[in-house]
C-alpha cells in the first residue's frame, strides 16, 4: 500500500537509496552477528565444559576421599578384631574405647580427611569418631538409608546435603554435610553393621563456591544426583525452591547435544554445558544467559546504528541533489498540465524545457500530441456518454410495472369511498415520491438510504392494496445508509418477492435484510411464497452465463426489469468485487442477494 501513495522525487530517490543501504548493512551485520555469536558460543561452550570437568574432578577427588577412608575401615582386621570385642562386652573400659578411636584417628590422618565418621553394629549401637569421640544408640529402623545401603552390598551410597547443629562447633551455625554410606562385613563375609564418613559441604564443593564468588554475574552452576535431586546449591539462601532448577537437569538428560536453551521461567536464551561423573553419577551444569556472551556483537550493533544515522544523512544529501536536476522541468511540465483546460486542448504552445535530459523533451513533445487527441476522444466521449446515460435513464423508467399504478389508483379510489382521508394523503404522497425518484434522471447512482426510502414507499402502497394479508419488515444497517448503488436496483428485488411471494396463502412476509462484516456487506430481501422452482432456477443460471459474455444490459426481462437486469446492473456497477446470490429458504420462500466485498 505504500508504494501506491503518492511521493515527491526526491523522497523516492532517498528511500531508494535508504532501502538499498539498509539491505547492505543488514546483511553484513546479520551475516557479523550470526557469525561471531557462533564463534562465541562454541568458544564459551568449550569454556564451560573445561570448568565443569574441573568442577567434577574437584568434587569426584573429595567423595574419593571419603569413600577411601570407608573403604580404609571397612578392610582393617585389626579394626574388625576390636571393633567386635568392644560391641561383645556390656561396658567396655575407657582403654578399650580409646584404642578404638585411636585406630579411626589413624586411618582417618591428621589432616582429617574427612570431618566425621560413624560405625553402627547391627543392634543400633554407633560409635562417632570426630572432632570428639562418642558412644550411642540409635533405632537404626528410623534411618532411611540403612534399607539402601543393605541392597549395595558393600558399595557406597551417597546421601543427599543436609543440615545438623550436632556436628558443629558453634551453637549458632548448623552446617551443612553429605554422608557416604556402606554396609560393613566381618572377616566371613557377614555384614555385622555400617560405615558412615560425613564431609562438610562446603569442603567438597570448595572450588565451585570459590568461582561462583569470583563470577556471580556471569555463570550459575547446579549439579544434581542420579535421580535428578538438587546437591548444589545445598542452602536454602542460595535458592527458593530447587524444583526451579530441575528443568535444567530434565533438558540435559533428555537432550544430549545441547548448546543453547530458553529458560521457560525467565524465557531469556541460556548457554547450557554439563558433565556426568563416572564415579558419583552426578551431573554438573553451568549455566549463562547468553546476552552476556553476545556483549561484545551487542556493541557492535550501536555502532553500527552510528552508521546507519551517517548514512541516512548522507542519503539525504545525495537525494537533494539528484532531485533538483529533476524537478525543475517536471515543476514546468506541471504548470503546464495545470493551465490545461477542455477548451485550451490542443491549442496550448509549446514551451520549451530547461533540462539537460532528452527523455523531458520527449516527454513535452508527446504532452503536445496527447492534448490534440485528447480533445478529439473528449469530445467523442462526451457526446457518447449523453447517449447512453439518457438511453438508459429513459429504459430504468419504461420497465417499471405498470400494473403498480392501476392498483394504486384503485386503492386510492376504494380508500376515498370509504372517507379514509387521511390514507389517501399519505398514499398519494408516497406515489407522488416514487414517480418523482424514478423520473429524476439527474443521477444514476444514489444513496442506500435513498433506495431504501424509495422501497419503503414502495411497500407502504402495496401494504395498502393487500391490508392484513402483506406484512413487511426493513432492517439495514446505519453504517450502509451512506453508501453508493446503482438507482433502483432494489426495488425489482422487492417486486419479484412480491409476484411469487404472493402465490401462497396469506399471510405474505417481505423482508429486508443487511449483513455487514469485515471484508463484504450484503442485503437481502426474502419473502414466504412457494420459493424458486427447479426450472426457474435452471433457467436464471442459463440466462446469467449468457449475460456474462455480453456486453451491457440485457434484452431478456424476468418479472419487470427482473433478476437478470439487476445482475448485470450490479456487476457492471462494482467490477469484479460484487456478490449477487439466490436460493430457496429452509422454511420456505426464496431469498435474493447483493452485495460487495470492501
Amino acid at each position: 500500500m505504500f508504494f501506491h501513495k503518492k511521493c515527491s522525487i526526491q523522497f523516492q530517490f532517498f528511500l531508494t537509496y535508504l532501502c538499498i543501504s539498509i539491505i547492505v548493512i543488514g546483511i553484513f551485520s546479520s551475516f557479523f552477528y550470526y557469525y561471531i555469536s557462533d564463534i562465541l558460543i562454541e568458544r564459551e561452550t568449550a569454556a564451560f565444559h573445561t570448568i565443569a570437568s574441573s568442577f567434577m574432578t574437584q568434587t569426584d577427588n573429595a567423595l574419593r576421599t571419603m569413600d577411601k577412608v570407608s573403604i580404609n575401615i571397612g578392610y582393617s582386621n585389626l579394626i574388625k578384631d576390636t571393633i567386635n570385642d568392644y560391641f561383645n562386652f556390656t561396658s567396655p573400659t575407657h582403654d578399650e574405647f580409646s584404642s578404638l578411636v585411636g585406630l579411626f584417628v589413624a586411618i582417618n590422618g591428621a589432616d582429617y580427611q574427612v570431618f566425621h565418621i560413624n560405625l553402627y553394629d547391627k543392634q543400633g549401637q554407633v560409635i562417632r569418631v570426630g572432632t570428639t569421640a562418642t558412644r550411642s544408640t540409635v533405632n537404626l529402623n528410623a534411618l532411611d538409608w540403612i534399607e539402601k545401603a543393605d541392597k549395595l552390598k558393600g558399595h557406597k551410597l551417597l546421601s543427599k546435603p543436609y543440615s545438623t547443629s550436632s556436628m558443629s562447633n558453634t551453637s549458632t551455625s548448623s552446617p551443612y554435610f553429605i554422608s557416604l554410606y556402606r554396609t560393613y562385613y566381618d572377616k566371613y563375609k557377614k555384614p555385622i553393621g555400617y560405615i558412615e564418613t560425613i564431609q562438610k559441604c562446603k569442603t567438597i564443593f570448595n572450588d565451585i563456591i570459590s568461582y561462583c564468588k569470583k563470577n556471580t554475574d556471569t555463570i550459575s552452576v547446579y549439579v544434581f544426583d542420579a535421580g535428578g535431586a538438587l546437591v548444589y546449591p545445598f542452602e536454602p539462601s542460595s535458592f527458593n525452591n530447587d524444583t526451579l532448577y530441575t528443568h535444567y537437569y530434565d533438558i540435559v538428560k533428555n537432550n544430549a547435544s545441547l548448546s543453547t536453551y530458553e529458560n521457560p521461567l525467565t524465557a531469556k536464551k541460556e548457554l547450557v554445558t554439563y558433565e556426568t561423573s563416572d564415579y558419583s553419577q552426578w551431573t554438573y551444569i553451568c549455566v549463562q544467559p547468553e546476552a552476556i556472551i553476545l556483549a561484545p556483537v551487542k556493541s557492535f550493533t550501536h555502532i553500527l546504528y552510528i552508521v546507519i544515522a551517517i548514512v541516512f544523512i548522507l542519503i539525504i544529501l545525495l537525494s537533494y541533489t539528484m532531485s533538483k536536476s529533476l524537478t525543475r522541468p517536471i515543476n514546468q511540465l506541471v504548470d503546464t498540465i495545470e493551465q490545461t483546460k477542455l477548451d485550451t486542448l490542443g491549442y496550448m504552445e509549446k514551451d520549451k524545457l530547461h533540462t539537460p535530459f532528452n527523455e523531458f523533451d520527449l516527454l513535452n513533445e508527446a504532452f503536445h500530441s496527447m492534448q490534440t487527441n485528447l480533445k478529439i476522444s473528449m469530445d467523442e466521449l462526451i457526446e457518447t456518454r449523453q447517449q447512453e446515460l439518457k438511453s438508459r435513464s429513459l429504459a430504468l423508467q419504461s420497465q417499471m410495472n405498470p400494473h403498480f399504478y392501476y392498483n394504486s389508483l384503485s386503492s386510492i379510489m376504494i380508500l376515498a369511498e370509504n372517507g379514509q382521508c387521511n390514507d389517501v394523503v399519505k398514499l398519494c404522497k408516497n406515489l407522488s415520491h416514487i414517480m418523482r425518484y424514478i423520473t429524476k434522471g439527474s443521477a444514476n447512482q444514489v444513496l442506500i438510504n435513498e433506495e431504501i426510502d424509495y422501497v419503503s414507499k414502495y411497500l407502504y402502497c402495496m401494504k395498502v392494496r393487500y391490508q392484513s394479508s402483506l406484512n413487511y419488515t426493513i432492517d439495514v444497517a446505519p453504517e450502509l445508509l451512506d453508501l453508493y448503488v446503482p438507482k433502483l436496483i432494489i426495488q425489482p428485488l422487492v417486486e419479484n418477492a412480491l409476484k411469487y411471494g404472493i402465490n401462497a396463502i396469506p399471510l405474505w412476509q417481505i423482508d429486508i435484510t443487511s449483513k455487514v462484516t469485515d471484508t463484504y456487506w450484503e442485503i437481502s430481501v426474502a419473502d414466504s411464497g412457494p420459493g424458486f422452482s427447479e426450472e426457474a432456477l435452471a433457467l436464471i443460471q442459463t440466462r446469467i452465463k449468457e449475460a456474462d459474455t455480453h456486453i451491457g444490459m440485457p434484452t431478456i426481462e424476468i418479472n419487470g426489469m427482473g433478476l437478470l437486469n439487476v445482475y448485470s446492473r450490479w456487476k457492471l456497477y462494482c467490477k469484479t468485487d460484487f456478490i449477487f446470490t439466490y436460493a430457496n429458504k429452509e422454511n420456505g420462500g426464496s431469498i435474493v442477494t447483493i452485495g460487495r466485498y470492501f
